[in-house]
């Protein structure tokens, strides 16, 4: 009993140093077939295609998280501005950029 704990606990405790992990997916031939001529026209993987379309799907959905906190936090504001408006030269509103 000690001995499989002990065997349980070390391989959880590597698992958690590894950095790339290895996954199955079930996906229809067809697909497979398209995505390795895809990846060969590219001189690349199907694998790092699989791993840049997650990325890029994680990292938009951290920024529209990240957009509708701001949204949020300036609609808990309101739509006022700290900015003084008698500090505001007549100038700076109509410079040309």
């Amino acid at each position: 009993m000690c001995c499989t704990v002990s065997y349980f606990m070390l391989t959880r405790a590597t698992l958690l140093y590894v950095i790339n992990r290895n996954i199955t997916f079930s996906l229809p031939a067809d697909l497979v077939r398209q995505a390795k001529i895809y990846a060969a026209e590219r001189e690349t993987t199907v694998n790092a295609l699989v791993r840049e379309l997650l990325q890029e799907k994680v990292n938009g959905e951290l920024r529209a998280r990240a957009a509708a906190e701001r949204v949020l936090r300036v609609a808990e504001r309101g739509p006022y501005s700290d900015v003084n408006p008698a500090s505001i030269r007549r100038e700076e509103l109509h410079e040309r950029r």
